[in-house]
């Protein structure tokens, strides 16, 4: 018989993330948006971004996103801005229908059709999260899935956007 470990189900979303005692700079973060059009997303402006890697097939990645695009409507997107970089092999077509069936409209949108963007950061698996300060370096990561639209998630990046 399997038990859930419940200290880990009562663990706090913001206990989740893994932030970087070392944060290292992050030189670019080219993608392609629906039309393949290539564009570094570091070049934007942005306080605070936060990189959201998922796949149309993964079900924990679309199951967060409504709330990712909650946390996005409290913020202005110069303070944080929120990305989504559909990973890997993903039809474009369902892209933009699963942002217009689930009304993402507070989320930019892109595309990293071989993976590449996700093997130089390092990602491990999906969904999966990175904070990128504004002087451009990964300031902490998050593996999994989470409720973003919950207080904790937003009062942390409010204190985040303080720094």
């Amino acid at each position: 018989m399997i038990f859930a470990n419940t200290s880990f189900a009562e663990t706090s979303e913001v206990n989740k993330f893994l932030f970087n005692k070392n944060p290292q700079p992050i030189d670019s973060l080219e993608v392609s948006d629906i039309n393949d059009k290539k564009t570094d997303i570091l070049n934007e402006d942005f306080n605070l971004l936060l990189l959201n890697f998922w796949a149309t097939w993964c079900s924990p990645c679309t199951k967060e996103m409504p709330s990712l695009n909650e946390l996005q409507s409290k913020f202005e997107k110069n303070q944080l801005k929120i990305v989504t970089i559909a990973t890997g092999r993903n039809n474009p077509n369902k892209i933009v229908n699963f942002f217009e069936e689930y009304n993402l409209t507070n989320l930019e949108n892109y595309r990293d059709p071989k993976g590449k963007l996700a093997l130089d950061l390092g990602v491990l698996g999906l969904p999966f999260s990175i904070i990128i300060s504004r002087d451009k370096k990964d300031i902490a990561r998050l593996i999994g899935p989470i409720d973003w639209s919950k207080k904790e998630v937003e009062n942390l990046f409010l204190e985040l956007i303080k720094k």
